[in-house]
């Protein structure tokens, strides 16, 4: 099942100028690799186990967002072709039909979807984006005020009875989420478990607009404990619950490139 992380991270997509996967990746030299793993190895015992591997993720979440602040930057100067120091919604558009143009493989969306992301990420609705709002506009979710409109557009599209809450019922059986699915009773059963374990922090059967906005955050608690469990179930080779230096090695490109990574899928904004 994918989680709701995932199934919002997909609605978020935004692709930049350098193409799928460019600007996305953690560029991690061996040296590297071996530091942030002894930092994080707590018992110093060679491995990473549950309890040590969400800080692994935490980590490369961070370390992501520091290296794509300068590139989304330099995307800015690039799309902002009359050197106004603001970027236009025809601006951005241009520089994305031509990319389009240019590389037959880029993923192309569509205008509405564009329009609507850039219309969030414009703070003071000007109808513009400065430098820092376009960075906000690359790199969404990890921008406070646009995880927070993010967030209340995605709870008004499940509170089905708009009494500015989400219930269970309506969580589980969100239709624009349930295409595939609907009726599996076993998905029925897994959103209610993910439901009560990692989205209603105060056990009052509803989602608040905090309790959204704390499930979709990358650096929260609840995301780097469920993409921990993502990397232990992809990298643990021996299947002893832990994950080795070799591992994490063998696995880097993996999780770092691949097209279903939800860590570099939910922090930001391409695939």
């Amino acid at each position: 099942m994918k989680s709701l992380t995932l199934l919002i991270s997909l609605a978020l997509a935004v692709p930049t100028e350098g193409g799928p996967g460019d600007a996305a990746k953690v560029e991690l030299d061996e040296e590297q690799i071996n530091k942030y793993f002894k930092q994080m190895d707590g018992d110093k015992n060679g491995r990473l186990d549950v309890e040590e591997l969400p800080m692994w993720v935490r980590k490369m979440v961070d370390v992501h967002i520091k290296e794509n602040g300068p590139s989304a930057r330099d995307e800015f100067r690039a799309v902002d072709t009359n050197r106004d120091k603001i970027v236009t919604w025809e601006e951005y558009r241009i520089m994305m039909q031509k990319l389009g143009t240019e590389d037959p493989g880029h993923v192309v969306y569509s205008d509405k979807e564009q329009k609507h992301k850039f219309r969030t990420a414009d703070e003071n609705g000007d109808g513009v984006l400065n430098q820092i709002e376009y960075v906000a506009f690359k790199n969404p979710m990890t921008t406070d005020y646009v995880l927070t409109r993010i967030a209340q557009e995605l709870l008004e599209d499940f509170d089905k009875d708009k009494d500015k809450l989400v219930s269970m019922s309506e969580f589980v059986h969100h239709e624009a989420s349930r295409v595939d699915d609907k009726g599996d009773k076993e998905i029925d059963k897994l959103r209610r478990i993910e439901f009560r374990a990692s989205m209603d922090r105060n056990d009052d059967k509803f989602l608040d607009l905090d309790e959204m906005k704390d499930y979709l955050n990358p650096r929260g608690r609840n995301f780097v404990t469920n993409e921990a469990r993502h990397m232990m179930h992809e990298a643990d080779t021996d299947n002893d619950k832990q994950l080795s230096l070799k591992e994490i090695k063998e696995n880097y490109l993996h999780f770092q490139h691949h097209k279903n990574n939800p860590v570099i899928r939910a922090i930001h904004d391409e695939f």
